[in-house]
């Protein structure tokens, strides 16, 4: 075993990492230290360990995915955030994000569960910064527990320059992120985390019950649950000690329109009055009102409507009731096809030449109340009048009670 660094020797060799650094901000590639193996950085604190821990001690978190809409930061991620921020004054750090607007599909800022703590790898205090806090978070305890204190945190992922370290796959150290370590120009340090570090949470981290915070283990907790025919489960309400069912994303079916194919990448979002982003805007052309992508009093109360229209519980919350309808609402059934030919024949073509309103009787009426799932009855009263301007609302055409051409056309004639 080779001997330990002289004091002396731990200054210079600071110093030939600190220039080291320097020459980074002009070099090709940043090469990350081997977190595993990285020194206490001369004249860097480290963040404070509470007192009074446990000897029982949390096993490295285990991934479980985001997949929920509440961005609103949680106890354990803020904690950890402001004690970064207590040690190293000069820094900042961001928890939540607008659900759909990160190039990745999904991200623990939709859940609030993760962290963004803003230090550089071109500034040599700021690569220094972040390898104490990395090698606080690795060091092993007085039991030997290694990786102790990320373990107390409910520490899931990081990532940080060009790399990403997963407790779920420890044994692997750091492996290379995505296609960063090929692309060393200074527009692309966010996206490949050169210019800060992602802590990604367990649950129980995320809502501060790990043995940090609270002295005693945390369970596992696996967070709220998908459910079938949805992309997305509702906000996290309670602990869940035992794993989800596990559903294929779902969907839009072939020949969607662009409408659909947006709604069925968010569906099962919660979505409520002070929502913002790209999901509010597909609720709001789908509900037919103003497309802005925030949702105020206006589109909570044209939300109420259509739930109203559509037989949903009139709550002003897109919910999973409310997505269900959503998705059938916009959805275009396939034409069938003949039992001999196999070529496709929609009974309603035939009727695109006929106007049916008020008083219309016949197969026609009957053909229109079977795609719009009314009883039918073949006459056009007043059921069929309201089912026809719910679904010519729904397909933004004037709710006029009148069946023309381009209505049979938007019922799939």
């Amino acid at each position: 075993m080779p001997a330990p660094f002289s004091p002396a020797l731990r200054r210079v060799r600071q110093r030939l990492l600190t220039v080291a650094a320097a020459v980074a901000l002009t070099g090709s590639v940043l090469t990350p230290a081997s977190a595993d193996d990285v020194a206490q950085p001369s004249g860097t604190v480290r963040p404070a360990s509470p007192t009074g821990l446990p000897a029982g001690i949390e096993a490295l978190a285990r991934y479980v995915p985001a997949n929920s809409c509440d961005p609103t930061a949680k106890p354990g991620a803020q904690r950890f955030g402001d004690l970064l921020e207590a040690t190293y004054p000069t820094t900042t750090f961001g928890i939540s994000r607008t659900c759909g607007t990160d190039p990745l599909p999904t991200s623990e800022h939709y859940d609030g569960r993760a962290v963004d703590w803003m230090t550089s790898v071109r500034v040599a205090s700021g690569k220094a910064r972040a390898d104490a806090v990395i090698a606080w978070l690795f060091a092993a305890d007085t039991a030997g527990n290694k990786y102790a204190n990320a373990r107390r945190l409910g520490i899931m992922y990081m990532i940080w320059n060009n790399r990403i370290w997963g407790s779920y796959r420890a044994a692997e150290g750091w492996r290379p992120y995505s296609t960063c370590a090929s692309h060393p120009e200074q527009s692309r340090d966010t996206t490949c985390h050169r210019d800060h570090i992602h802590f990604s949470f367990s649950w129980e981290g995320a809502m501060g019950r790990t043995s940090f915070w609270t002295k005693k283990p945390a369970a596992v907790d696996y967070g709220p649950c998908r459910v079938a025919g949805l992309n997305w489960a509702a906000p996290y309400r309670s602990a869940r000690t035992t794993a989800c069912a596990s559903y294929a994303a779902v969907t839009a079916p072939v020949g969607a329109s662009a409408l659909l194919k947006t709604l069925t990448t968010y569906s099962g979002m919660y979505v409520a009055r002070g929502s913002t982003g790209p999901v509010v805007r597909a609720v709001q052309q789908a509900v037919g009102t103003t497309v802005d992508g925030s949702f105020g009093a206006g589109t909570q109360a044209a939300v109420t409507s259509w739930q109203n229209r559509y037989g949903v519980p009139a709550t002003g919350v897109v919910d999973h009731a409310t997505w269900r309808t959503l998705l059938q609402a916009n959805a275009t059934p396939p034409a069938p096809t003949t039992a001999t030919s196999g070529t496709p024949v929609n009974p309603l073509t035939q009727y695109l030449g006929t106007v049916l309103r008020t008083g219309s009787r016949g197969a026609a009426v009957t053909a229109l109340q079977r795609r719009l799932r009314i009883t039918a009855d073949g006459w056009f009263g007043p059921q069929t009048r309201t089912a026809v301007n719910r679904f010519k609302r729904a397909h933004r055409l004037p709710a006029d009670g009148v069946v023309r051409r381009a209505a049979w056309k938007a019922l799939g004639a």
